[in-house]
């Protein structure tokens, strides 16, 4: 009995196992006739130009900013300007204290009052020695004499007259006016205070030109030069915006922040572009060779450094290659390790694996086509 159940039972018995077997196989042949094919986001890569763009942060600035002082010693009295405020040539923005000036204005023309008498007194010594003379009642040397006396008394006239024209002088200078129309930017004195010659009282910034001041490590200074063509915009509004040159690079780095000055005169600035606001100033700096640049979303962190998933034209399959990433500018990165022609994901990167299939799009098939067909499309 046993060899009849085991010799003609013991195979009836095989037929489930033998049957899952076959319906497992089934499923992993359907599993694999239906593999997922991801759609993504593609990009055929070219070779173009190194040109890197440098961008800094930077402040509305005056070409010239002068400090205005009195060019007297006096004590203030009034002070008719404020910080902020647009002012014209000529216009009085201070006043000092000008009594003590009136007096010597007083002072100096009774000076030249009293010239005047000496001088004339001299004069008439002269002629009469002068018509004395003839009949030798007088010597020569006495003629001699009231002619020095004649033209020192002439000089001593100049002279007073000169100081007389400077008292004057003063007291108009008890006026603090800019010779300039501009924009006051600072205040350093108020009424009542007492200022040597000289001592700054307004900082005028003129309205004329109007520059970019921003501050290059000097990793990148070295790439500028005088005259060099830019960019500058409002950060608070981008739509804002002049073209400029580099007028002024600083010979020495400044000593707390290592940066190097460097000003920028702003073509045809707009009255939007007030002083002191916040600037976006962008530099184009034309490399030797040439670079592919992909965007930020396309690299994938792979241990220290990145990746990027490259799609076959053949197979529609992706491949995860090594990548060296260098400057980054706006929303792409130079990188090395690809081809000329290559297509690199995009967008998707974080869905894919080594070898998936994708689609890719109709475009980006057609222009890697086409640069196939076609190599001086590169």
């Amino acid at each position: 009995m046993s060899n009849a159940y085991g010799g003609m039972s013991y195979p009836y018995r095989l037929w489930p196992a033998v049957l899952a077997l076959l319906a497992l196989a089934g499923c992993r042949e359907e599993i694999e006739q239906q593999e997922e094919i991801r759609p993504v986001k593609a990009i055929v890569v070219r070779q173009v130009p190194d040109v890197r763009r440098l961008t800094f942060s930077g402040t509305i600035k005056a070409r010239v900013e002068s400090s205005l002082g009195f060019r007297v010693p006096g004590k203030i009295i009034e002070r008719r300007a404020n910080t902020g405020d647009i002012v014209q040539a000529g216009q009085v923005l201070a006043r000092l204290d000008v009594t003590d000036l009136k007096l010597a204005e007083t002072s100096a023309r009774a000076a030249v009052a009293a010239a005047k008498t000496r001088l004339e007194v001299a004069r008439l010594a002269l002629e009469r020695a002068r018509s004395l003379l003839p009949n030798g009642h007088i010597p020569q040397s006495t003629v001699d004499v009231r002619l020095l006396d004649y033209d020192s008394a002439r000089s001593a006239l100049d002279a007073a007259e000169s100081a007389a024209q400077q008292a004057a002088n003063a007291s108009g200078y008890a006026e603090l006016k800019p010779e300039k129309t501009g924009i006051i930017t600072a205040v350093q004195a108020e009424p009542g205070q007492v200022v040597a010659a000289g001592m700054p009282v307004f900082i005028l910034a003129e309205k004329e030109e109007v520059e970019a001041e921003i501050f290059v490590p000097e990793d990148n200074v070295t790439r500028l030069s005088p005259g060099q063509e830019a960019s500058v915009s409002l950060w608070s509004d981008p739509a804002v915006a002049a073209s400029a040159r580099i007028r002024e690079i600083a010979g020495a780095a400044d000593p707390q922040s290592r940066t190097y000055r460097v000003r920028l005169t702003a073509d045809h600035a707009t009255a939007a572009m007030r002083l002191g606001m916040t600037a976006v100033v962008k530099i184009e700096l034309m490399g030797s060779g040439s670079a592919i640049a992909v965007p930020v979303t396309a690299l994938v962190p792979q241990g220290a450094g990145f990746a990027v998933f490259v799609a076959s034209k053949e197979s529609g399959r992706v491949h995860l290659v090594p990548v060296s990433a260098g400057a980054l500018e706006d929303a792409s990165v130079r990188v090395t390790g690809i081809g000329d022609g290559a297509i690199v994901v995009t967008g998707g990167v974080q869905f894919l694996k080594e070898g998936m299939k994708v689609r890719l799009p109709h475009d980006v098939m057609h222009t890697a086509l086409a640069a196939q067909a076609d190599p001086q499309t590169r």
